[in-house]
Order: C-alpha cells, then structure tokens, then sequence
C-alpha cells in the first residue's frame, strides 16, 4: 500500500512538474543570443523613426521636416567608422543628430539620433521622453538588450545599434537611436 501511494506520488509529480520543466527549457530556447540580439537591434534602427526621422535618412529629407539645423559642427572625418561626420543641433526641438557622409562632400544621412528634455517627438513604437520606464518595456521588451540596467538605461538591441533610452526618476530623460558603441 505504502509503495502504492509513492508510485502514486511520483506519477502527479512527473505530470504537474513536466510542463514546468519544459516551460523553462522553452523559455532557455527562445532567449536571443547576442548575435541574434544584434541584428535585431540593427533591424530596429534601421526601421525605427523619431517623428519624421529615421537612420539613414538624407539630409535633404530632415531640413524639409525640420529646417535647416540652427547650429552645424565642423565635418570631422571618423577614421574608425570610415565616415565624414557632422553635427546637427536643433535645441529648440530637443535634438541632436550625427549626420554622416562617405566623402568629405558627400550627401550626408543620419547616422545618430538624440533627443533630449525638449523633444515632444514619439518614437513609432509611441515612446517619447517623459514615457515611463513600464512603458518603454512593454513597447519594447522583446528586445531588451543584455546591457540594459533596471532605472537606468533600457537597450532595445545592443549598443552597436538600436535605440537606447535613459531614464531619470523612472521616466524617459534621454532617446538614442544608432550606434553607441562598436
């Protein structure tokens, strides 16, 4: 009877912890690794807007939308990057592009996105500074980077590209759309 009761036992234990057990290797299967990690970051910039602007979109396109930058940088050439890079700042509307170019006087694109306090542009997941923490995760959280750090920094791809937001006091302070890193 004793044995009964154990074979009885194990049998409920093997059928309420086998799908536990498997949730959990099912769960250890779908985690990205980093290269998928990367390339889905680099999927999400590239397609990723901030109102109307987007990476790679010519320069061209930002003054028709915004005007012409009120402040421009110097071109400098990246050596590392391969690229001829400029600063574009739009203070007024809380932004600050990195513009980037193959020659010196080549057609430049957005290589970088930053927007800050000012910025009232929503990203085309809806996010935009002010957003809380719960909703940048619920927007993104498939793609929430290795590097992200809770109250602080939300990576939604990696840091060689994707969009980063900063958080101050649990709310969106800063978005960043391209590459942080490489």
């Amino acid at each position: 009877m004793k044995s009964s009761f154990v074979i009885l036992g194990l049998f409920i234990f093997a059928i309420v912890a086998a799908p536990l057990i498997s949730g959990a290797e099912q769960a250890e299967k779908k985690r990205p690794t980093a290269d998928e990690q990367t390339e889905a970051g680099f999927k999400l910039m590239k397609t990723e807007l901030l109102g109307k602007l987007g990476f790679e979109m010519k320069g061209s396109e930002v003054v028709k939308n915004y005007g012409k930058a009120p402040k421009q940088g110097a071109v400098e050439n990246w050596e590392g990057a391969g690229l001829y890079v400029q600063q574009w700042d739009y203070p007024e509307l809380g932004l600050e592009l990195q513009m980037a170019a193959e020659k010196k006087d080549g057609v430049q694109t957005v290589y970088m996105i930053k927007a800050t306090e000012r910025c009232k542009l929503s990203t085309t997941h809806g996010i935009k500074i002010g957003s809380t923490e719960k909703e940048v995760a619920k927007a993104y959280g498939t793609l929430r980077g290795d590097e992200s750090e809770a109250g602080k920094t939300f990576i939604a791809g990696s840091t060689v590209g994707g969009v980063i937001f900063s958080f101050k006091d649990g709310k969106v302070a800063e978005i960043f759309i391209g590459a942080a890193s490489e």
